[in-house]
């Protein structure tokens, strides 16, 4: 039975998945037999779920639930209870340490992806000035130097729609860093999303999606643009780079997962609720600026999002495990 979306169930299916250790997969190039080993001694916080990305994505579903839902009036105080219980037991400081001792032992590990998911769950934390962030500052240390090593080797951008595409990346950098009040950061997110992207023309809306993208390259360039741009010069840069999305062309329908079991085909689900996502937030970035743009992006977003979650099935943990956090951020949008 697919999701209504509501806190409860986005929480609850969080918790459930962050909370069963098999399947897993850990994407590290091994180097010698001392990096093998079971994930829950490798990664011991951020080890459910799959995967450690989703395992972040995870807890951040659960730490931004707590701070929508300030009163507790959808979570509910028993629940509400039983997350901070989970997360003051998950997020300890022992484990924490042993985290940190990995990312640094491995540098490149969830880079990008993973590590500005990170970056987007201390940023929650450090906004509801949550007390558990100061067992996660060292962890939030190593994942802002390794994004800054990669954005220096970022000569071209990725314009692919899974983890290692960089607008998407940049774009959650972007947001930490404002949070952060980190200028130098926004500064150089700034100076990379208009080096890679002010110049786009045309880009091929037809060729999207890819059969596994959960990000649409086109939609999550915008979306980066339109941090750093204004809506005017957003808008002149929509007219020679993505036309489709001013006349409301594309994109008019929603994908279709056609198993929602598999893996890979389940990003299509996904990618039904990052357009709506990135959708919505280019609606309200318009909203003063071009009222009759803004209405037909958000009417875009809305059919993506029912889409997206329609898609969501708790049965089938190929899209479960990880389809909550993008739920999430559809149905309570941060605007920085």
């Amino acid at each position: 039975m697919a999701l209504q979306g509501t806190l409860r169930e986005l929480t609850e299916m969080a918790l459930t998945s962050i909370r069963q250790p098999y399947p897993f997969y850990h994407g590290q190039v091994y180097t010698s037999t001392a990096d093998v080993n079971i994930p829950g001694e490798l990664t011991p916080v951020f080890n459910g779920a799959f995967d450690w990305h989703s395992a972040v994505h995870g807890h951040w579903t659960l730490i931004r639930a707590l701070h929508v839902d300030s009163d507790r009036s959808e979570l509910g105080d028993d629940h509400a209870a039983e997350i901070e219980r989970y997360l003051a037991e998950s997020l300890n400081a022992e484990d924490l340490s042993r985290e940190v001792a990995y990312v640094e032992a491995h540098p490149r590990f969830e880079v990008p992806y993973g590590r500005a998911w990170l970056l987007t769950l201390c940023a929650e934390l450090r906004m509801m000035k949550h007390p558990l962030l100061t067992r996660l500052e060292d962890l939030e240390s190593e994942a802002l130097g390794a994004i800054i090593r990669w954005c220096k080797k970022l000569h071209r951008p990725v314009r692919s729609g899974q983890h290692d595409q960089s607008m998407y990346s940049l774009g959650h950098f972007f947001d930490w860093a404002t949070v952060v009040g980190d200028t130098t950061s926004t500064d150089r997110i700034r100076e990379i999303a208009l080096r890679h992207h002010a110049d786009d023309q045309q880009l091929p809306l037809h060729l999207e999606p890819s059969n596994h993208d959960f990000l649409s390259p086109t939609l999550e360039t915008a979306d980066l643009l339109r941090r750093v741009l204004s809506p005017a010069d957003l808008k002149t840069w929509l007219q020679q780079a993505a036309p489709a999305l001013l006349d409301g062309s594309w994109p008019n329908e929603p994908v279709t997962c056609p198993d929602p079991t598999d893996g890979k085909l389940a990003h299509l689900d996904g990618l039904n609720l990052s357009r709506a996502r990135a959708l919505q937030a280019m609606a309200q970035h318009f909203k003063n600026e071009d009222m009759n743009l803004s209405r037909n992006l958000a009417q875009q977003a809305q059919t993506h999002r029912q889409a997206g979650l329609q898609g969501i099935h708790p049965e089938h943990y190929a899209g479960s495990h990880w389809l909550a956090s993008f739920a999430l951020e559809v149905i309570h949008l941060r605007m920085n």
